[in-house]
């Protein structure tokens, strides 16, 4: 039995089941989707004996159909159900504690011990002896006179100073036959020469060195400038700075497409565009930095606070470093009027919690706060600022005129953002945004990815019957909370290692009538066209509340608001605004699931640190 609905791919679903194992909960999404590229369909038949008490463990599996046993001492102990992980403590050990066999025909997942170690960080349970190996980093520029050198110098920093991972900067040793000595400077970061094959070649890196490396000096990444990989398979992927989003199709499946945006020369107009979400194994990643800045920068083996770096590079270096290390933050917001401030306040607290978001998905009022915010997120800025006018419009009336001539043409709300926000395009936004709307000429969720802010929040949000379209032809955009109420699957897509849903339009509640006694009254109550009108509404809020949930089950955490009375009618009272804001502040609710949102990000950023405490007590056992 599938937990997803059927019209969700098979990654998605075999992701949602890797991600219930305890020892790979905290590891980002796109290392876990790797992790799936490399496991193996299996199937059992009824009676066969995956695994035996006390044999060597050669990996582990999850179960995607069908029922499996578990025994210890030919006693049984459990019987696992569809979704299931099973053996990965195993790995630590080396050998099974269980025997497992299938009560059913069965079909599942086996992933190798080896896939596991190449994680980017060993996982809880993984083999200690030997160590996994670190992450291999390269890098490429497609970007002019860009100093690639001392961008990777910057980024070494600010990994090791974000998340205190062990990070090896290797170059190419000025002649052959020099020793590999690792130095560590004061910014805490490691380096060494590698010597070149023949004068005047760049040095490679074979897999015995790394292995030996990494054990020496418990390393998680190794980053190369200008040097190589003696054995392809080393090489966990290539970062290429690229000049446009358009750019990004390079060849190879392991690149990160990093979009250099220079904040001197921001486009401010292009075409608006998107595509349906289709899977990614890195998608692309922003940096919004001036080269020729970073040209005069003196970058040395200092600590990061004597480079003179401003607080936009910095913040830009930082999304960069969580992109290399797999730990994006996502956020999905959903649609629903007046009730999208409380999307306002779950912005305003994970920012104040230190919390950070790099991309941003939203459908409809997800899409108009994700908009105020990221536009405001500039230059080392927080984007409260922007959380604040559009609290500031809503209550002085100003966005219902908007909602309200609407009616006649959704240009009014177009330029209603254009004033607040001015003529900014999403592909110059460091937080990635990403408007969903709905194209009726293809039939299709569309993630936009290009062209001005205020016309994607306005394609976006054009409820139809309410509102037109969104003409942009050949596109027909109506809003997107129709194909994608809660759009986390567009994260994922994104590259989102860690996702928060938040779904906040209420479900409603449909009162009864009394009842008729009569069977001549219940016959007309039920031809009343006004209580069909309200059935109508309610039914059409329960369906977007409900597909909501659905799709946030690919979130890590989610929030799914309570009901309320009379939801739809409340929707269009922004005036509210204030209103909704104290509801959200007071929902106990919402304040778990933040809490448990910024304990997950605190794990996730502090993995690598873990990966050398030794571990005892109850992970031991």
């Amino acid at each position: 039995m599938s937990l997803l609905p059927s019209h969700d791919d098979p990654r998605r679903h075999r992701l949602y089941a890797l991600k219930r194992a305890p020892g790979l909960r905290h590891h980002g999404n796109t290392a876990l989707l790797r992790l799936l590229s490399q496991s193996q369909d299996v199937a059992w038949a009824r009676g066969a004996v995956l695994c035996r008490e006390g044999e060597p463990a050669e990996g582990f599996f999850v179960l995607l159909e069908g029922e499996l046993e578990v025994l210890r001492g030919g006693e049984p102990l459990m019987t696992l159900q569809p979704c299931a992980p099973l053996g990965l403590e195993a790995l630590s050990s080396g050998r099974s504690a269980f025997t497992v066999r299938a009560a059913v025909d069965s079909t599942g997942l086996f992933i190798s011990k080896d896939a596991v170690a190449g994680l980017p960080r060993a996982a809880p349970g993984a083999p200690e002896q030997p160590r996994a190996r670190a992450e291999v980093i390269a890098f490429e520029s497609d970007v002019p006179g860009a100093p690639l050198s001392s961008l990777i110098e910057l980024v070494a920093k600010v990994i090791h100073r974000d998340f205190g991972d062990r990070v090896l900067l290797l170059r190419t040793a000025s002649q052959r036959g020099t020793d590999v000595l690792v130095t560590k400077g004061a910014d805490g970061v490691l380096r060494a020469t590698l010597p070149p094959p023949e004068p005047g070649a760049p040095g490679l890196l074979p897999p015995s060195l790394l292995q030996r490396l990494t054990a020496e000096h418990g390393l998680h990444y190794v980053l190369l400038d200008g040097c190589g990989v003696a054995d392809a398979t080393l090489l966990g992927k290539t970062a290429r700075l690229v000049p446009t989003l358009s750019a990004r199709a390079t060849p190879g499946h392991r690149v990160l497409p990093t979009v250099v945006v220079d904040p001197c020369r921001t486009p401010r107009e292009s075409e608006l565009s998107g595509q349906a979400p289709r899977p990614q194994w890195l998608p692309p990643c922003p940096l919004r930095l001036g080269m020729e800045r970073m040209k005069r920068l003196l970058v040395d083996d200092r600590p990061l606070e004597a480079t003179a770096l401003r607080a936009a590079e910095e913040d830009a270096l930082s999304r960069w470093a969580r992109a290399l290390t797999h730990r994006r933050v996502g956020l999905a917001l959903s649609g629903g009027g007046v009730w999208g401030f409380y999307h306002v306040h779950l912005l305003r607290w994970l920012v104040g919690q230190g919390v950070p978001i790099d991309i941003i998905s939203g459908s409809s009022m997800g899409s108009l706060v994700g908009a105020y915010f990221c536009a405001n997120a500039l230059d080392g800025k927080s984007g409260l600022e922007g959380l604040r006018r559009l609290e500031e419009r809503a209550v002085s009336r100003q966005l219902s005129l908007a909602a309200t001539a609407a009616i006649l043409t959704t240009y009014s709300l177009e330029r209603f953002v254009e004033q607040d926000l001015g003529r900014v395009c999403l592909e110059s936004l460091p937080t990635r945004f990403l408007p969903v709307t709905t194209d009726l000429t293809r039939g299709d969720c569309v993630a936009l990815e290009q062209g001005p802010v205020a016309l994607a929040v306005r394609a976006s949000g054009s409820a139809p019957g309410i509102w037109g379209p969104t003409v942009v032809p050949p596109a027909r955009y109506v809003d997107g909370a129709f194909t994608s109420m809660v759009p986390a699957h567009v994260l994922l897509d994104a590259g989102a290692d860690i996702i928060f849903s938040s779904n906040i339009f209420p479900f409603g509640v449909r009162h009864a009538s009394p009842p008729r006694q009569s069977g001549l009254g219940r016959f007309l109550a039920g031809l009343n066209p006004v209580a069909r009108a309200l059935d109508l509404a309610a039914s059409g809020v329960l369906l977007l509340h409900r597909s909501g949930d659905v799709e946030s089950l690919l979130a890590d955490v989610r929030y799914d608001i309570h009901s309320a009375e009379a939801p739809l009618l409340t929707a269009m009272e922004f005036t509210k605004a204030r209103d909704i804001l104290g509801r959200a502040a007071a929902d106990a609710s919402l304040a778990k699931r933040l809490e448990e949102m910024k304990q997950h990000w605190l794990q996730v950023k502090a993995r690598g640190a873990r990966a050398h405490i030794p571990r005892g007590g109850q992970q031991a056992a």
